[in-house]
């Protein structure tokens, strides 16, 4: 498949060229420069043969949006590219309409949106608190997500609404229900392949607690309320791959604080406050495949393991411990392609 690229530098060369699309199978022999006749100097564009179309598709993917020297650069199927204006436009007014046109089309290639959402049941998933140890039925946990992209820069939203409690039991704290609220939103930049990124952004944790027989006081109802929150760092990878796109991430949040309010259905049993402290690792791999012209198929696998402590004098005791693997499955619309 062959593909013009417009918006070179004039000194670019064919090097240049086919270091940039290298990645996609690209050499030497496939680029083309073509110069002006009259003056031989390059035009600023060239042609790449691509054999593969999966890889040509995946070259005009990665550089939607890409600049060189604050030059956007226009990549798309040869057959497809702009047509050059006439030097001499008929009026003032046309000239002025075109360039308005060619400036919002630089910018909307600079732009994506999307929203998304997944179903992540948890496997082999372990909750841990003082010294008791519950396994997590697979519940698919419903998360949803919306990214925004201008340039090199993303702002990525996450989150698991207040939907029903998950009910668990066991032999020491009977019957428990457990209802969870997630929320992270995460600001990254991207380098000018838009492989590797970094990010930070902040994570917050509500979770709500529904002891039948409180373990303290024995005939009565316990309920535990917390929340955390804090700041969370992020190092992304992604590459084209097949007919799709591989995504890693790595995020860790290293003190999450807060506070976990205990109440009893027993009104003279008075409320109780307890200071905590928490970290936690989320690492994720998933591969995002094309479905249709206005959405993307999710398909993905994720680890999450946190731990939350009292904060008291000398170190606390565990108040939380979640751990678990998630497969990951999903549809994400692009509302900006």
């Amino acid at each position: 498949m062959r593909i013009f690229v417009g918006g070179l530098p004039r000194t670019a060369t064919k090097d240049d060229v086919v270091r940039l699309f290298r990645q996609f199978g690209a050499g030497a022999d496939d680029v083309v420069l073509p110069r002006d006749r009259r003056t031989r100097r390059r035009k600023g564009v060239a042609y790449v043969e691509i054999r593969d179309p999966a890889r040509a598709q995946a070259a005009i993917a990665v550089f939607a949006g890409f600049a060189i020297d604050g030059k956007p650069l226009t990549v798309c199927p040869a057959d497809e590219r702009p047509i050059k204006r006439p030097r001499r436009a008929p009026t003032v007014m046309v000239a002025i309409c075109a360039a308005s046109l060619l400036a919002a089309t630089a910018a909307r290639a600079d732009e994506s949106a999307s929203i998304g959402l997944t179903l992540n049941p948890i496997l082999g998933g372990v909750h841990e608190s003082f010294d008791d140890r519950i396994s997590v039925p697979p519940v698919p946990i419903p998360l949803l997500e919306a990214t925004y992209r201008y340039g090199p820069f993303e702002i990525d939203l996450e989150g698991l609404p207040p939907l029903g409690a998950v009910q668990t039991s066991d032999a020491r704290q009977g019957p428990v229900a457990t209802q969870l609220t997630i929320f992270d939103a995460i600001a990254r930049v991207w380098d000018p392949l838009h492989r590797f990124s970094v990010g930070a952004g902040q994570t917050l944790y509500n979770q709500s607690t529904y002891y039948t027989d409180s373990i303290e006081i024995r005939g009565t109802g316990e309920t535990q309320f917390s929340r955390v929150t804090g700041i969370t760092y992020e190092g992304g990878y992604a590459v084209p791959l097949g007919h799709g796109r591989f995504e890693a991430t790595l995020r860790y949040s290293p003190a999450l604080l807060g506070t976990q309010y205990s109440t009893y259905d027993i009104a003279a049993d008075h409320p109780r406050a307890d200071p905590e402290r928490a970290e936690q690792i989320d690492a994720a791999v998933r591969y995002v495949r094309a479905a249709g012209r206005g959405g993307d198929f999710i398909l993905g696998l994720r680890y999450i393991n946190y731990t939350a402590r009292y904060a008291e004098a000398g170190g606390g005791g565990l108040s939380d411990r979640n751990v678990g693997l998630l497969p990951v499955i999903g549809y994400r619309l692009r509302l900006i392609p």
